[in-house]
């Protein structure tokens, strides 16, 4: 007899989705409402007014001791140290390979303490790997909070509006990629402007038991509820990475377009391995492309020239909602990755015209200054 599945698991925020008409799909072992009023509803919404998406599945590790900065230093490419409290820096994850084990964003919360969230299907393998090089620092104490907050994430032009009302005028004028703590309807939460469609918008981690009147509260104050459908679509056209797809343990920072995380002056893990590729620089490139014929891109399609020779592999592709046309993300030959470079994605035996095209596919509406 085969090994029995585990069971997925329920965010705080399923009951809602429910009631919301949401419909459940699996996702990185979890049952996740993957649209509620359709995908290309919830994408405009975000696009133009403001969604509001559960994403409470979402690992968070506190990490805290007087070595913790020096710690998050060697195990991330970015210099966590020079963060100030109330600063978030997104980074990935690297191994002794350069390979990337997650991608991540840190908080940093006091001198001495700091927040690391995580994506949900890494959270057992990233605690393990962060585990295993804490081991003996005497000075460092980490701790798993991924059951016992929840995690919304208030995006499109409208969120500033809505928070604004709901938090206060202090926090809509949040700067990108800063946080604050605050108190809503009773509940200590921390907001912070950031997120994962290209558009302005907050995240907010709060309690698991106060998850639910939250979700209400932005949702009555002109929040549509979206789902995973339209996450994904929104964040390929901004040609975000998302683990699994853009990002593995075989691929690294430098070929995933994430050489801006790395600081190249101090030691972490991988350092090595990524300083010898960045000399060679004979690696595949994360590239974005749009179909110049009819059809939509899926992840593993092969990318091949005009001679059908493989160049490359699609890792994520879908129907522009926005540009009403197939778009896509891929790993190419360093010789097929120039911008105008037309190529072909084999769909199943199918040759699809393509062209190598400037990310993002639709321009960023993320406010970095107000």
């Amino acid at each position: 007899m085969g090994v029995e599945a585990a069971p997925l698991r329920r965010t705080p925020l399923y009951e809602a989705a429910i009631a919301a008409s949401g419909r459940m799909v699996p996702f990185g072992g979890w049952e996740m409402p993957v649209q509620f009023e359709g995908i290309g509803v919830e994408h405009k919404a975000v696009r133009e007014q403001a969604g509001l998406f559960d994403i409470s599945h979402m690992g968070q590790f506190l990490l805290a001791g007087e070595s913790a900065a020096e710690f998050l230093d060697y195990l991330l490419p970015g210099r966590i140290s020079r963060l100030l409290i109330g600063q978030m820096l997104y980074a990935p994850m690297c191994n002794e390979e350069g390979g990337c084990i997650d991608d991540a964003v840190v908080y940093r919360l006091a001198e001495h303490e700091f927040l690391l969230v995580v994506n949900a299907s890494r959270i057992y393998d990233d605690w393990h790997w962060i585990a295993r090089w804490a081991t003996g620092k005497t000075r460092l104490q980490i701790d798993n909070l991924s059951d016992k907050k929840a995690m919304l994430a208030l995006q499109g032009p409208e969120a500033r509006r809505i928070v604004t009302t709901i938090a206060g005028a202090e926090v809509g004028d949040l700067r990108y990629y800063h946080y604050m703590q605050v108190e809503i309807e009773g509940a200590d939460v921390l907001v912070s402007r950031n997120g994962y469609t290209g558009e302005d918008g907050f995240e907010i981690i709060c309690d698991v038991g106060r998850a639910n009147d939250l979700w209400s509260h932005f949702i009555a104050t002109g929040a549509l509820p979206c789902g995973l459908g339209a996450r994904d679509t929104l964040r390929t056209e901004m040609g975000f990475c998302l683990y699994g797809h853009e990002l593995t343990e075989e691929v690294s920072p430098l070929q995933a377009g994430l050489g801006w995380t790395i600081d190249w002056d101090k030691n972490f893990i991988g350092a090595k391995a990524l300083s010898d590729q960045r000399k060679k620089g004979d690696y595949r490139r994360l590239r974005g492309f749009r179909l110049l014929e009819r059809g939509i891109p899926r992840p593993d399609y092969l990318v091949v020239d005009g001679q059908g020779k493989a160049i490359g592999k699609v890792t994520s592709g879908t129907h522009s909602p926005t540009l009403k046309q197939g778009i896509g993300l891929a790993y190419l030959d360093r010789g097929a990755a120039k911008l105008g470079t037309q190529i072909h994605i084999d769909m199943r035996g199918k040759k699809r015209l393509a062209e190598v095209v400037r990310l993002p596919f639709v321009p960023s509406g993320v406010k970095r200054v107000n």
